[in-house]
């Protein structure tokens, strides 16, 4: 391989690159979204499990709601998922499904 064939084969490998980078850059955060999108809808699916399990011994009392909380953290924690959810978010998603539950 001479001088030339080398260097067009890395010109071609340069616009290659180039060309494939915002399609990969876009595709990658296509994914990281959906990949979030799925980690919330299993955090509230959870969460109103938490809460039904808890809805005959009465959500609304302060302490049944901590209960709701507490379980959802364990069991997001089990999923390997504690990292993508803070204290704050798991609350929200607790209250949510007792205001879907007193519907």
């Amino acid at each position: 391989m001479d001088f030339t064939q080398a260097q067009s084969l890395l010109t071609f490998g340069i616009m290659l690159v180039v060309l494939l980078a915002t399609p990969i850059y876009k595709l990658n955060n296509y994914i990281k979204a959906h990949t979030r999108n799925e980690h919330i809808k299993t955090a509230v699916e959870m969460a109103n499990q938490a809460v039904a399990a808890l809805v005959n011994s009465g959500v609304n009392t302060v302490q049944n709601k901590q209960k709701a909380v507490d379980e959802l953290t364990q069991r997001i924690a089990s999923n390997n998922l504690a990292k993508n959810f803070s204290k704050t978010e798991i609350e929200s998603y607790v209250e949510q499904a007792i205001q879907q539950l007193n519907k």
